[in-house]
């Protein structure tokens, strides 16, 4: 394998299992050009790949069941399309809304039920009150 990875340790690349770009250790180059890259979220090593250039898979259930939260909270605060909202019991929130919490930070809300919505934040998934 690789050449010098002395002046290059990490990356963004495109993680091929997670399905996100991602921070990734350098483990090869050939020349200047990054070959061969380990995904610091979920272990797995793969081509390198330009985030930029792939395209963004929609996330399935399937595919999010089996993420750590970490990763899972990267992935739709990368694709919130919602407004930043402060976390209040008695709010009106939307699916896709970011919500800020003052002890959990932020999240995204995944789903909303009566007086209640699902929220990813980056330690894990909480059900959160609210008046929808």
């Amino acid at each position: 394998m690789g050449g010098d990875v002395t002046t290059r340790k990490s990356v963004v690349s495109y993680c091929t299992k997670c399905k996100l770009g991602l921070d990734h250790e350098v483990l090869s180059t050939v020349g200047a050009t990054i070959t061969k890259v380990k995904c610091k979220a979920c272990g797995s090593m793969h081509k390198y790949r330009d985030p930029a250039t792939v395209k963004k898979p929609r996330l399935t259930r399937r595919k999010a069941a089996n993420m750590p939260p970490a990763v899972l909270w990267q992935a739709y605060m990368a694709h919130a399309r919602g407004k930043e909202l402060l976390y209040n019991m008695t709010g009106r929130y939307r699916v896709g809304d970011i919500m800020v919490h003052d002890k959990f930070g932020k999240g995204v809300v995944r789903k909303l039920s009566m007086n209640k919505c699902l929220v990813i934040f980056q330690d894990k998934e909480r059900l959160m009150a609210s008046s929808n």
